[in-house]
């Protein structure tokens, strides 16, 4: 059994500001990439700066939170480890539900949507909880 250090507040901000100071340029490049690639009409909002950005700085602070969570319970650092990162893949499959749900969505934010741009929202939230995950699990 590993026993765990426990980071200080400075660490835990540091891996969140990690996490989210790469998500947010990255994602919103790809999220203008992927509007001319996908052929969504213009202006299609989830490829908007705002929830783009929302989503970038909202995974790495549901991350934190967990993490911050998860460490009162348990103790043993693989253990930690393990936990985070399958609920960390569990969060993933179920937010894939979000772009998943556009196909039969009535609203017209979301007219012209295509599978195409359903894939790149899903490959958005990859990233988002892959690098959120990986900031936390860094040493």
């Amino acid at each position: 059994m590993s026993s765990l250090t426990s980071l200080t507040f400075p660490e835990i901000l540091g891996r969140f500001v990690l996490a989210a100071g790469l998500l947010v340029p990255l994602n919103l490049v790809l999220g203008f990439v992927f509007a001319r690639l996908t052929n969504v009409p213009s202006g299609f909002a989830p490829f908007t700066p705002a929830p783009i950005v929302a989503g970038s700085v909202a995974g790495p602070l549901i991350s934190t939170v967990g993490y911050l969570l998860l460490w009162t319970f348990v103790r043993d650092q693989r253990a930690l480890h393990l936990v985070f990162v399958a609920a960390g893949i569990a969060l993933l499959v179920a937010s894939y539900y979000l772009p998943w749900r556009l196909t039969y969505s009535v609203s017209p934010r979301f007219a012209g949507v295509t599978i195409a741009a359903q894939f790149a929202l899903g490959l958005l939230h990859t990233l988002v909880v892959g690098v959120s995950i990986v900031s936390f699990l860094r040493r």
